[in-house]
């Protein structure tokens, strides 16, 4: 641990089932250039899988820099429209939450496809501008915990790839709990953690330095203690599919790696400067290719929660 880290508190009690600390170190881990080593370490009581110490608010900050933003912003535009076709309630009105919304673009298809009212979290302050300005959305800023919802307030929560970022995931999930109203129903996508964080601890093993934790993920979840957030937040499974299959098998050794798998975990030789949100045209498509992509990522999906996957995907009631 560099000094840079030192007055960052180390984390003494697993965050997800309370074990006391020492944990299994794993291997060292940075987010960006010029910022502190942490460790990825492993709870052995219920297998979760962690920075330690976890970053600060300042360097969470950092990382979400305008740079982040916007690069498939047409994507989410596309991907919420198919989205909206098997929202539970849609077209019969209710609130929408997208809990990390990003720019906004999967939030507004989402909502006008559905009918439901649209409302957004997001930490970015550049981000939530444009949802605002640009979309004219209900957006807040900062984390879940802070933004001051009522109780059952929502129909449908989106948190999609979102709690793997999260610094107190038991908190951040009773919060959608709590927010959540009886009868409703939360979406949840979230990588399997086993097999996420393969590609650091095997980067670090052939390389003897540290990888970048390539997303920002600060978390990486056990089928164990996924089952111990829910049942801490009062939820259950009321669906539940795999997906990733190809990319869970290569970063296990199961299936042949990609010539150039260490590139991600690399840290870049610049940072980009751009302190605005930049976002690239849309390109010409196909008509029916948003269609298409949507039909074939469903068809690749495997029911149940599966080790061997990258990315689970489990509707909670």
């Amino acid at each position: 641990m560099n000094n840079s880290a030192a007055s960052i508190k180390t984390v003494e009690a697993c965050p997800i089932c309370g074990a006391a600390a020492p944990f299994s170190t794993l291997c060292p881990v940075v987010l960006a250039a010029l910022e502190p080593v942490y460790n990825l370490v492993e709870c052995d009581c219920c297998n979760v899988r962690f920075l330690n110490p976890l970053p600060d608010m300042e360097a969470l900050n950092r990382f979400y820099a305008p740079h982040y933003y916007g690069s498939d912003w047409y994507k989410q535009e596309e991907k919420g429209k198919m989205f909206a076709r098997n929202m539970p309630g849609a077209g019969f009105g209710g609130r929408f939450l997208d809990v990390g919304c990003n720019l906004g673009y999967f939030l507004r298809a989402a909502a006008d496809a559905s009918g439901y009212e649209a409302h957004g979290v997001e930490i970015s302050p550049e981000a939530v501008s444009h949802a605002r300005n640009k979309l004219s959305l209900d957006v807040r800023r900062g984390e879940l915990m802070d933004a001051g919802y009522p109780d059952s307030f929502f129909d449908f929560i989106r948190v999609n790839n979102v709690i793997e970022h999260v610094r107190d995931p038991l908190g951040f999930i009773r919060e959608c709990r709590r927010i959540l109203r009886d009868g409703g129903r939360l979406y949840l996508s979230v990588p399997n953690g086993p097999v996420d964080s393969a590609g650091l601890i095997n980067y670090f093993k052939e390389e003897k330095k540290p990888p970048r934790t390539k997303d920002g993920h600060l978390f990486f979840f056990s089928r164990n203690a996924l089952d111990r957030l829910f049942q801490a937040a009062d939820l259950e499974i009321a669906g539940a599919h795999t997906y990733g299959i190809r990319r869970g098998l290569r970063l296990l050794g199961r299936y042949p790696n990609k010539p150039h798998w260490k590139n991600p975990y690399r840290l870049p030789n610049d940072v980009p400067a751009s302190k605005e949100i930049v976002l690239p045209p849309r390109p010409l498509r196909l008509p029916g290719y948003a269609v298409w992509r949507y039909w074939q990522f469903r068809v690749k999906r495997l029911p149940g929660l599966v080790n061997f996957g990258l990315d689970f995907e489990i509707l909670l009631k």
